[in-house]
């Protein structure tokens, strides 16, 4: 009986803040002695990968607001990892690139999150763990809808 109360007052939001929480904590004392946090790890790992793009395609991928781009672009140029150039099409455009820092630090950083996955799925089968990701998409979607139709609202006002 009590198995079942404690199953029906379980939250989603409050395990994943939780999961969110440590991650936090965990990056931000892996990332240290890079003067950079987690979320500008996320960033990096982007450009990385898309060297070159604009600040409204970053701002697109990341899913943040124009200013929380923009500042973790200042405190990424400031720190030596990216530098932003004025567009050959657009002047009023800048394109973001990496630097040579980053290509240097790149390796150690994204083993850092592997493990951070590692840890999360240590003890999970491989079965757990192509459905744990099955559902975290999901919920990802399901948040992704909700705060599409919330801008949509917030646009109609």
């Amino acid at each position: 009986m009590i198995s079942n109360k404690i199953e029906q007052h379980q939250s989603a939001g409050k395990i994943i803040g939780e999961l969110s929480r440590a991650a936090h904590v965990f990056f931000q004392h892996q990332f240290k002695d890079y003067s950079i946090g987690h979320a500008q790890v996320r960033t990096l790992h982007f450009l990385s990968h898309n060297n070159g793009i604009t600040q409204v395609e970053l701002t697109e991928y990341l899913k943040l607001d124009k200013s929380s781009v923009t500042s973790q672009l200042s405190n990424l140029e400031k720190n030596g990892y990216i530098y932003r150039t004025i567009s050959s099409k657009d002047a009023r455009i800048r394109t973001i690139n990496i630097t040579d820092q980053t290509k240097k630090i790149f390796g150690s950083l994204m083993n850092v999150f592997s493990s951070w996955t590692d840890i999360l799925l240590n003890n999970f089968s491989e079965k757990e763990k192509t459905d744990i990701f099955i559902l975290l998409n999901k919920m990802q979607e399901n948040a992704q809808i909700k705060i599409n139709e919330l801008r949509v609202n917030e646009e109609k006002k």
